[in-house]
């Protein structure tokens, strides 16, 4: 599988498990609602691992691969997500998207810096292009203004969001190479959800789960297995494939995938600004490819 469609084949498998998770994120608190969405993506990866004689490839990573593996997901997963959560309440959808996708952008600067990646004008146009045509599908009209206090800590939160997310991309490049792409998402999602696990326990949010009924139980577990699961194998192999600024520009298309997912399943209403920016990332995408 090329790096390119396995990368679009992330985002759309962030797309669904985002437009699944609709309704069920205003019932539960982010942790909560990841703890075990997680731990269903980590168990099937750890069962495909075992099933299919990947656990061999254990033993061969190394302590500072381990590191990183497990460093990446904490600080992207961990820190980031909530880093945006809070910024999400408190400078809204409409403004908290927009900042925190440039995070690509920050992805590329830190390749350069830090992975000596090199730096085209096309890369830098295609990601230009991307994060433009994905600011403006996810563009929402501002509903009240916030206090200037308020705005300042959800902008700050919004761009540390953006840099936590493109630390955890660099990071993971080096921590993968050489190992199974499976094996490798199952080592990082079950770390994940473990500290999840900490973070619900620690809040005592853990009975809110209880109130689920059969239904959205099997929309948390089909979740999990999609966003957590084949997502998080996906991105690991995007990553392997073309480097983490490229793997982080193509996957940040999700909203691309979330629009149509939106329209049909939520009767969601686009603006003219849809066509404009679906037009832009699509353009961007053929630049980094």
């Amino acid at each position: 599988m090329s790096g390119v469609v396995a990368g679009l084949l992330c985002a759309a498998s962030w797309a669904i498990g985002s437009v699944m998770m609709r309704d069920l994120s205003r019932k539960l608190d982010p942790f909560t609602l990841n703890a075990p969405r997680s731990t269903v993506g980590g168990l099937a990866m750890l069962a495909i691992t075992f099933l299919t004689g990947r656990n061999s490839g254990y033993g061969a990573i190394s302590a500072v691969q381990l590191v990183y593996m497990i460093g990446s997901m904490l600080v992207g997963g961990g820190i980031g997500d909530t880093l945006y959560v809070f910024s999400l309440k408190r400078i809204g959808v409409s403004r908290a998207f927009p900042i925190s996708s440039v995070y690509p952008a920050i992805t590329v600067l830190l390749g350069v810096f830090f992975l000596a990646e090199s730096l085209s004008l096309r890369l830098v146009a295609g990601v230009l292009l991307v994060v433009g045509g994905v600011v403006l599908i996810s563009y929402q009209p501002r509903r009240q203004a916030l206090p200037d206090d308020s705005a300042a800590k959800g902008v700050a939160a919004a761009l540390g969001a953006a840099l936590m997310w493109a630390a955890s991309a660099i990071m993971m490049a080096p921590g993968i190479q050489g190992h199974d792409t499976i094996m490798v998402a199952s080592i990082r999602v079950t770390a994940l959800a473990l500290a999840l696990w900490g973070v619900v326990a620690a809040r005592k949010t853990g009975g809110l789960l209880k109130q689920l009924c059969w239904r959205e139980w099997a929309i948390v577990v089909i979740g999990g297995l999609i966003g957590w699961g084949l997502g998080s194998v996906l991105f690991v192999e995007t990553v392997a494939a073309l480097g983490p600024s490229k793997a982080a520009i193509i996957t940040s298309t999700s909203p691309l995938f979330a629009l149509p997912l939106s329209l049909l399943f939520l009767k969601e209403r686009p603006t003219w600004l849809v066509p404009v920016g679906t037009g832009l990332a699509v353009a961007g995408l053929i630049l980094v490819s």
